[in-house]
């Protein structure tokens, strides 16, 4: 199968855009889109991450006052993402209908609402209800970002600007070990327990971000008022430049691109990566509570670990883009991950226990960056809005909601949570595999098309 042959008029708008982008410094621009657009969509990713998140803090005490069991909270922290996925597929391709301005800031406006209502939930029903809500209101948040990127930032930069958002996860897990302790200590002000003020105060950033967004952001580059002519015509090129470069599969409808066996399996590795992204933190304080950390102290020694993720994802995300080479790097970092959840399972004091969720978190959030490149790369653009959010919605629905489940069940029948860290930990060598597999025959398909 070979590519769309390109006409006259495309060979002269090409020249066209070659004689305006002539002179123009690319990663001055690169940099200019960033600086416009990252520090929003990361605080957007930032709160979503802390509502999320939250509950691991607000556990010491709500489970108690709700009378939770730890099955009953695993299933709360799994039912989220059961939500999430049923509504992936539609929300990503309501953005590649609508816009980023109006899908993410509506995403915003309602799970921050939403979080606010966990301050009212009564027992274990209206807790899972109000969870399952979270994540139908969430629904398309993480690869509606990713697909936004991929309107903005040529394939050569892809990576790095991936981690910079990817940045958002660790930072919201260190901006939740710090601010959550000092929230819970506002217990018994006018009447409310400290866990409903987390839910109430940590909910409210996302409503005022997704009103923001509706005034600041702008779907297109060829919308940008702030980009001049010359750089639009630069980044118009380079995007260009990208998608004629993709595979044979660039004739194939979504349905068509579905049946492809090599993407399932790499929907299969994602699995097991967000099966990591979604138990990483999760289970921090509780396990740190295990080993004899304070309360008071559990908010500041739960922010070592994702503050060596953002470190190591930062250095593998760069080397990554340096060599233009994804595929050998997710795998390397999922073997990372991997260790360090064999790290924490098998170790017997804290010391070992912050090691393991050092590498970890390294493993996790550098894997999730990198893996993001694989799609937005080898994928083209026509069909990448609705397959990214199927990888995102099948990482969803069995490494969100089915790992939590595992986890909790292991730890109400055995009381100890090593062997639901050893389960994650072969699910990440599961992942390694099956990425390799699928990434090296995208790429070999990729090659094949350019030749």
């Amino acid at each position: 199968m070979s590519l769309p042959q390109r006409t006259t008029i495309d060979a002269a708008i090409d020249d066209s855009r070659h004689k305006a982008a002539a002179g123009i410094d690319g990663a001055r621009t690169v940099s200019r889109i960033g600086r416009r657009l990252m520090w929003y969509l990361i605080a957007l990713y930032v709160v979503s991450v802390l509502d999320r998140g939250n509950l691991s803090f607000a556990s010491f005490s709500m489970n108690k006052e709700l009378g939770l069991t730890p099955q009953m909270y695993s299933i709360g922290l799994g039912i989220l993402f059961l939500g999430y996925s049923l509504f992936e597929v539609p929300s990503n391709l309501a953005l590649a209908r609508f816009g980023a301005r109006i899908t993410l800031t509506r995403i915003a406006i309602l799970f921050g609402l939403v979080t606010m209502s966990m301050a009212f939930v009564t027992g274990p029903i209206s807790f899972y209800t109000v969870r399952a809500l979270l994540g139908i209101a969430e629904a398309g948040l993480t690869p509606g970002v990713f697909l936004y990127l991929s309107y903005w930032i040529p394939e050569n930069y892809r990576a790095r600007y991936n981690a910079i958002f990817t940045y958002s996860v660790p930072a919201a897990y260190v901006l939740a070990s710090l601010v959550s302790g000092a929230i819970l200590q506002l217990n018994g002000t006018f009447g409310l327990s400290g866990w409903k003020w987390l839910f109430l105060l940590e909910g409210l950033p996302a409503v005022m971000l997704g009103v923001f967004g509706i005034f600041y952001l702008t779907d297109r580059p060829n919308q940008a008022k702030w980009l001049s002519r010359d750089e639009k015509a630069w980044l118009a090129n380079e995007l260009e430049v990208s998608r004629l470069n993709k595979s044979p599969a660039e004739e194939l409808n979504t349905l068509a691109a579905l049946r492809q066996p090599t993407l399932w399996v790499l929907i299969l590795g994602y699995v097991g990566i967000f099966c990591g992204n979604a138990t990483v933190g999760a289970w921090l304080p509780q396990i740190l509570h295990i080993y004899g950390v304070p309360l008071t102290h559990i908010g500041v020694v739960a922010a070592i670990p994702p503050l060596a993720g953002m470190v190591g994802m930062t250095m593998l995300s760069r080397r990554s883009d340096r060599r233009k080479e994804r595929i050998g790097h997710t795998v390397a970092c999922t073997v990372i991950a991997a260790i360090g959840y064999g790290t924490v399972a098998m170790s017997s004091s804290l010391s070992t226990a912050l090691i393991g969720f050092m590498l970890a978190n390294i493993g996790v959030y550098a894997s999730l960056a990198i893996f993001w490149s694989i799609p937005q790369t080898y994928l083209p653009q026509r069909i990448r809005p609705a397959v990214i959010a199927v990888i995102s919605s099948f990482g969803a629905i069995v490494g969100g909601w089915v790992a939590p489940l595992l986890i909790g069940r292991v730890q109400q029948q055995t009381h100890s949570l090593s062997a639901g860290m050893i389960v994650v930990a072969v699910l990440f060598l599961l992942s390694s595999i099956c990425v390799c597999i699928a990434g090296r025959r995208l790429a070999t398909q990729a090659n094949k098309g350019t030749q």
